[in-house]
């Protein structure tokens, strides 16, 4: 969106500097393992949208007179919202794709200009995302609004809006120059867009292992995702956080520190 790494930071007043050692080997741990698990989200949420897709256009494909005896409660909802469902999986797509490198440091220095077209693409794509998910999620939910559902109605309205709330805010902070609360709230924004991926290993981790019937547990496994991923944001977001406008990335001050 814009570039993290110009200008000079001073100390915050009245607050803490950021704090080199002796986290640095922490962070770098951590920078890995999360990596890691980023990885792995992005390729089950890329399999689930191209799964869906392949539903979509099999579904699509020729004229169904009753959906209700072809389809089960859960795969129905998808096609009787065909148009928020393609807007779903579209933007989807880019936003699994374009959100890891909107937090490489290497390509956002050398790629600045890439880095703030990709970026608008994957907010523009996030606010579709989030939109489309509360017209399926909310209003049309996995086992009804009045059922099992309401459970899943009201993750999909809160994490929704969550994600619009920060795609906003890290609009607002980038445009004030803003550039370690841009970061952290883009960090929000794509830690939330990952947690349908967290929600799918969670459900299927359960399902395996207790035995309870997708019904009851997709709605609870959508805010246990949804709150992990949050708490992963916050946590690396605290660890990370620069100071003054947080121009000078945490790595820069390790390694000032480091040379100190």
């Amino acid at each position: 969106m814009s570039d993290l790494t110009a200008g000079e930071t001073t100390p915050s007043k009245g607050g803490m500097d950021f704090s080199a050692a002796p986290m640095p080997a922490l962070r770098r741990g951590m920078e890995v393992v999360g990596w890691v698990l980023v990885a792995l989200l992005v390729f089950t949420g890329l399999s689930a949208i191209f799964g869906r897709t392949g539903f979509m256009i099999g579904a699509l494909s020729e004229p169904i007179a009753n959906p209700e005896e072809v389809f089960n409660a859960f795969d129905i909802r998808y096609y009787t919202n065909a148009m928020a469902t393609i807007l779903h999986l579209g933007p989807g797509f880019f936003v699994m794709v374009l959100g890891p490198l909107q937090f490489m440091r290497g390509l956002r220095k050398k790629y600045i200009r890439a880095h703030r077209i990709s970026g608008r693409i994957f907010v523009l794509c996030g606010i579709i995302g989030a939109f489309s998910g509360i017209a399926i999620g909310v209003f049309d939910p996995f086992m009804g609004v009045g059922d099992q559902g309401f459970n899943e109605s009201m993750a999909t309205a809160f994490f929704s809006l969550f994600i619009l709330l920060s795609l906003v805010m890290a609009l607002v902070r980038i445009k004030q120059r803003n550039f370690g609360q841009h970061r952290e709230w883009m960090i929000r924004a794509f830690a939330l867009m990952l947690a349908i991926a967290t929600e799918r290993l969670m459900l299927t981790a359960l399902m395996a292992t207790t035995g309870i019937e997708i019904a009851v547990l997709f709605g609870t496994t959508f805010w246990m995702a949804g709150v992990s991923n949050m708490a992963a944001a916050e946590l690396w977001i605290s660890f990370t956080r620069t100071p003054g406008n947080g121009a000078r990335h945490w790595k820069d001050l390790d390694a000032k520190a480091a040379r100190a």
